[in-house]
């Protein structure tokens, strides 16, 4: 009788130690949403001025001239064998050193330079050779890759600047055991250096960080929790795998009990 007794206390203890885990398993509400308080230490950067994006080798650059001498106009900008046609007549290409051709002056070094100081550079060039010049310039391949826990895929930049959670959006937001707290951005630097970044988009405290935009051939890896291995999301799901638990082991130990010698 007291092998018995012992028997079930075990397996009651077997059961809580059960229990614990399953709530442990549990998604909670803090490990999914957004711009929460968790943190009263305000990130002291500024995005506007950290997030202009530089110039690196191998971009397109959208580049439109404009002149108040008509023929000029004609010449800058017209197909020609500077600039390469990928969906305009006004693409450019970053070469491997950095620069980029533009008719009648010589090769202009823009690796590393925001696209305003480009914009600069080319129209200084420019007034050498044109009394009344003015340049717009943009960046043409504007894409993001996005893998892990919220599909997998490769998306167009649809404005100048988008958030982290734009460009999450794009691709359908993160399911529930998307792991919020340590998404990774990976970003190339204008000098060639890849460079991996943790942020956590629960605080609210992302939004004056300078991750918060995405930049240009970003890619963004959300990892999943250790909860999707149990597959348990909420507190029903723990409630009913708890029961069917405890059920099948006062089964097993009821059973153990009848067909015990006597």
């Amino acid at each position: 009788m007291k092998h018995l007794i012992l028997h079930i206390f075990y397996q009651k203890q077997w059961v809580f130690l059960f229990c614990i885990f399953l709530f442990s398993a549990c998604v909670t509400s803090k490990q999914i949403n957004y711009l929460q308080e968790l943190s009263k230490n305000q990130i002291p950067k500024d995005t506007l001025i950290n997030l202009d994006y530089k110039i690196q080798r191998g971009d397109n650059l959208y580049i439109k001239i404009f002149s108040s001498d008509e023929t000029a106009n004609k010449i800058f900008n017209t197909t020609n064998s500077a600039s390469t046609q990928l969906g305009t007549l006004y693409s450019y290409p970053v070469y491997e050193d950095g620069t980029i051709d533009i008719p009648f002056i010589e090769p202009v070094f823009v690796q590393g330079k925001t696209l305003r100081d480009a914009k600069n550079i080319i129209e200084e060039q420019l007034k050498k050779i044109l009394s009344n010049v003015s340049v717009n310039t943009s960046i043409l391949n504007k894409t993001f890759s996005i893998i892990g826990e919220s599909g997998c895929g490769r998306y167009s930049m649809p404005k100048e600047k988008i958030n982290i959670f734009q460009a999450l959006a794009l691709s359908g937001d993160l399911t529930t055991y998307a792991d919020r707290k340590n998404i990774k951005i990976i970003r190339q630097t204008e000098n060639g250096e890849t460079k991996i970044h943790n942020i956590d988009i629960r605080n609210k405290d992302i939004i004056n960080s300078e991750f918060y935009y995405i930049q240009p051939n970003d890619v963004i890896y959300v990892p999943h929790l250790t909860e999707k291995t149990f597959g348990i999301t909420h507190f029903t799901g723990i409630l009913s795998t708890t029961l069917s638990t405890i059920s099948l082991i006062a089964t097993i130990v009821n059973l153990g009990i009848l067909l015990k010698p006597q």
